[in-house]
């Protein structure tokens, strides 16, 4: 190789051989060693575990047990022999007079329950109500005088402003003399003095234009006074001042809050309102709405917030919440029903309160379909007329019936393209008219098959609002209504301002009941007096009639037919042609009520008024009469009618389904009969019974009353059968309600809490029939069902259960995922869940079961423990028994069924009661679904286990009700 300077012959070989060479040098320095080791030792064991210590530490720990068992030991001793010494020291020094102070406090307690006594029944001489009338009269009085002196339009000469304007008068006429000298005007001009009416020397008048020159440029609250100084003077009317005034008395807990609430903000609009905090600003430099909350605490929170927020900044924070927890059935039904002005609103307040757009939430917040649906909602621009043209509205169903996939969910499908184009009258044209097109088949099944869970519930909830803005308002109010949810009294007091008589009117039609009476039953709260009135209050543009509808409707006539075939009577409602013609809508009426006779009276003079002779007679006729009671008949016909159907309706799984041949004729005669032998006919007492439905037993036992007055079916049935089928016979006669009522009030006898058929009528009844369970207990036990409940448990335990009587559950199915994990996540305190716990309360009080169920699950992976023990870790004793039942018959009412009746059968005996209960009062609801989880859970039918170890004669009847005779 040529050195350095060299040519070489191979200018790549040569830079080859270089890099090997460097190579081979860069191998060698890496592999060389230094001569000094400088890396850190190597770590043996015996150095790091201290065998030594630790035996010491054994050793001494094993003596520490060792003498605490002794310890232990000797304690146990000493508690369990008698005590060697007397060290309770407990002697009673005898006394030589005790008798004689013995008498002496026997009358000093008997003076001093005499004294309370007399406290108790003496009136007080100042009474503090004719005092606040005295106050509340004089401040009227000051009231009308001060409104009366501000009407004057002259100003007397005693008048401070009479000084004001002299002033200013001599002002004017030095300037127009000034004016006149510098014009060189001879003032001594002779001329006629003017003519003065004697008035004019008197008093001085002024208008608006002399008022307002003389404020300062500060506006309405500054004016110049005698000396040129400026001084405060508020122009606002003395209505607002007063309710400002009445405000501040309430915060300063001064007046009761209720009525000054109902009078002085309830019955007014939304602007006065405004008013009212501007002016109670002004007046106290306090804020009206944080006053409130300090001065009347956290039970009020809610109603502060909705009476004094604007309605758009309330839309906003339920809109945040909504797509916070992912729960876009909600946010769609805000957007949605929000008219373009109010959603222009909405986005201010939005922006305002969190800084950030409503777009830009939604971007962030959810994703396809959801975020196309919610952004074509908040833009604002949709139109908002009522004009519907036919020939389009049939070319927009046809399209949307014939697109293919995307049509409901994608941002161009066709339903979204409708939504941003066209108004709500036409959407809901081209809906039904698609209903047609698809043979029968609602649009929201078509959503539900093709979409996604969550996407599905938004577009139902966005078609229920788009079909009925009351109906759909009244359910939310029914699922929402708690007096601690903001959500449900933003929507009362949003309503109330707009359409409330119509929601009112939805309510009861879809809920039989009325929503004021359901407030009351279930807001037992210091604010339910408030909400009663919002819920009263009609809108101030709302029409007294909109539309004349008379709804004096021809009663339908009642009669009776022979069947052909076994010669029964049937009855029947028999309708005019008439309205058969006007079926579904409001019928033209046929026939009028007659009027009520009244008997007026042949004179008025002064002594007529307390005279009974001169009072119209209140007499009402025959036929009125009648008419009248069959009115009442009908409309009861109708309610059992519709109690029926909303069974039915439970009845998913249930052993026993309405009978298709039903006569109650035929089968009256057949009971009579087989009870008319010295042995009745168990068999067809037992085939009649369990194969009608409870509500043709209830028809079947009123037709028994009508024909066979001596006695009653029930009663009939017990006499001839053996006493072991009294029990079921009475489960079996009841209504659903009655037979709870009647199990509710044998279990607080018994076990109380501890009864499996209590805690599955109080973790499993809706609201509705959680009232009509209440009101029976009431009538037949005079006894409120509460209070007897919650009388002898733990007061956290009262409250819970208590809650749980108001059937505040929410009765549908659907599952959400995303809302369960975060519930999980509020009711997870380190690893435990606290039973007291707002968010654990939440749960399992007003979601339904099977959302419930989800939660727990997401709980146990979330700590890695189930629910049960987790409240087995936070309570003890029986409250923890009472917990983890109504715990598990909320998560799971079939399991919580299949175990109590395995139970049943174990122990001691059989507990028959139980039995009988469990199985009459789910025989309607999911018996075949308990019969295949017991079946499943134990190896055996619940059959079998009725046939080998319930020892009662009604063995056979349960067994029928089963379907298994």
């Amino acid at each position: 190789m040529p050195g350095p300077g060299f040519p070489v012959a191979n200018k790549i070989l040569y830079k080859y051989e270089q890099d090997r060479a460097y190579r081979l040098h860069r191998q060698k320095v890496n592999a060389s060693r230094p001569t000094v080791k400088n890396k850190q030792p190597k770590k043996y064991p015996h150095l790091i575990l201290q065998l030594k210590k630790i035996q010491l530490e054994e050793e001494r720990q094993a003596e520490v047990d060792h003498e605490n068992r002794l310890l232990l030991q000797k304690m146990s001793k000493i508690m369990k022999e008698p005590a060697l010494v007397d060290s309770w020291n407990e002697y009673h020094t005898k006394s030589l007079n005790l008798p004689q102070r013995e008498k002496q406090l026997r009358e000093i307690q008997m003076e001093n329950i005499g004294l309370a006594k007399r406290l108790e029944h003496t009136r007080p001489v100042i009474r503090s109500d004719e005092l606040e009338g005295e106050y509340q009269q004089k401040k009227y009085l000051q009231m009308l005088w001060n409104e009366n002196s501000k009407d004057y339009d002259m100003v007397i000469p005693r008048h401070q402003r009479y000084r004001q304007l002299r002033k200013m008068k001599e002002a004017e006429l030095a300037k127009e003399r000034e004016e006149k000298e510098a014009n060189g005007e001879d003032d001594k001009k002779e001329s006629l003095p003017p003519i003065k009416k004697p008035s004019e020397s008197q008093t001085i008048r002024y208008n608006a234009d002399t008022y307002r020159s003389t404020r300062s440029d500060n506006g309405d609250k500054e004016r110049k006074s005698d000396d040129g100084s400026t001084m405060d003077k508020s122009q606002f009317s003395s209505q607002v001042d007063n309710d400002a005034k009445a405000l501040f008395k309430v915060a300063k807990n001064l007046a009761q809050p209720e009525d000054v609430f109902i009078r002085n903000l309830v019955r007014r609009t939304p602007a006065q309102r405004k008013k009212i905090s501007e002016r109670f600003k002004e007046m106290y430099s306090l804020d009206l709405a944080s006053e409130l909350r300090s001065g009347l605490g956290e039970d009020w929170d809610c109603v502060i917030d909705a009476l004094l927020k604007s309605k758009a900044t309330g839309s906003a924070k339920l809109l945040h919440d909504a797509l916070e927890e992912g729960d876009y059935p909600m946010a769609v039904e805000i957007l949605f029903t929000c008219k373009n002005t109010d959603l222009a609103d909405l986005r201010g307040s939005f922006r305002q309160e969190y800084s950030q757009s409503i777009d830009t939430t939604i971007n962030e917040k959810t994703e396809d379909p959801e975020r196309s649906l919610l952004a074509t909602l908040a833009k604002g621009d949709r139109d908002e007329s009522n004009k519907v043209d036919e020939s389009t509205a049939e070319t927009d169903a046809e399209d949307l019936y014939e697109s293919g996939d995307g049509r409901w969910s994608s941002d161009a499908g066709k339903f979204l393209k409708l939504l941003r184009t066209r108004n709500n009258k036409h959407i809901t044209v081209v809906l039904n008219l698609y209903k047609i097109h698809n043979k029968g088949v609602e649009a929201t099944e078509d959503i539900a098959r093709e979409c996604s869970r969550s996407y599905a519930e938004a577009l139902t909830a966005l078609i229920n609002s788009l079909h009925g803005p009351e109906n759909h308002f009244a359910e939310r109010l029914f699922r929402t209504m708690s007096p601690t949810n903001p959500e449900f009294v933003n929507l009362l007091v949003v309503r109330s301002e707009i359409d409330m008589p119509a929601v009112r009117k939805a309510y009861k039609k879809k809920f039989d009941a009325e929503l004021v009476d359901d407030i009351k039953h279930k807001c037992q709260h210091t604010t339910t007096k408030v909400l009663v009135e919002i819920a009263n209050k009609t809108p101030p543009n709302w029409p007294k009639s909109k539309r004349f509808v008379d709804k004096r409707v021809r009663l339908p006539s009642i009669v009776y037919r022979r069947s052909s075939n076994d010669g029964s009577q049937h009855l029947t409602i028999q309708q005019t042609q008439t309205q058969k013609k006007w079926k579904g809508a409001n019928p033209v009426p046929q026939q009028t009520k007659p009027p009520i006779k009244r008997v007026e009276p042949i004179s008025k003079g002064p002594d007529m008024k307390h005279n009974p002779l001169g009072q119209p007679s209140m007499r009402v006729a025959a036929d009125t009469s009648i008419q009248r009671r069959e009115e009442e008949k009908l409309k009861q016909l109708e309610k059992e009618h519709r109690r029926e159907e909303e069974r039915q309706k439970k009845n998913i799984s249930g052993t026993i389904k309405p009978a298709n041949n039903f006569n109650p004729s035929t089968d009256c005669e057949r009971l009579h009969d087989a009870l008319m032998e010295d042995h009745p006919d168990e068999d067809v007492i037992i085939e009649v019974l369990t194969t009608r439905s409870n509500g043709q037993r209830q028809i079947l036992k009123n037709k028994w009353s009508s024909k066979y007055k001596k006695h009653s079916l029930e009663s009939r049935l017990k006499e001839k059968l053996s006493v072991d089928y009294d029990e079921t016979i009475m489960g079996m006669m009841m209504t659903p309600s009655e037979y709870d009522a009647h199990c509710l009030h044998e279990a607080l006898d018994g076990m109380g809490l501890s009864d499996p058929v209590l805690v599955g009528i109080l973790c499993t009844r809706d609201a509705k029939e959680m009232k009509e369970i209440k009101d029976i207990f009431k009538k037949e036990y005079k006894k409120d069902l509460t209070e007897e409940i919650t009388a002898h448990i733990d007061p956290d335990l009262a409250e819970f259960v208590t809650l749980l009587c108001q059937g505040d559950r929410d009765q549908g199915k659907e599952v959400n995922a995303q809302k369960a994990r975060k519930d999980a996540e509020k009711m997870n305190k380190n690893g435990r869940v606290d039973v007291v716990d707002k968010a654990f309360r939440d749960v399992v009080l007003k979601k339904n079961h099977a959302q419930v169920k989800q939660t727990f699950e997401e709980f146990e992976q979330l700590t890695g423990s189930d629910i049960y023990q987790s409240i087995a870790d936070t309570v003890v004793g029986e409250t923890e028994d009472a917990y983890i039942s109504l715990v598990k018959a909320i998560e799971d009412p079939g399991r919580f069924y299949v175990e109590k009746l395995f139970s049943s059968f174990g122990g001691i005996g059989t507990n028959e009661d139980n039995i009988i209960r469990i199985i009459i009062s789910r025989s309607e609801i999911d018996m075949r679904d308990i019969k295949v989880e017991f079946q499943k859970r134990n190896q055996k039918s619940l059959s079998a286990m009725l046939k080998a170890d319930f020892p009662g004669d009604s063995k056979n009847m349960l067994l029928a009700i089963l379907g298994d005779s």
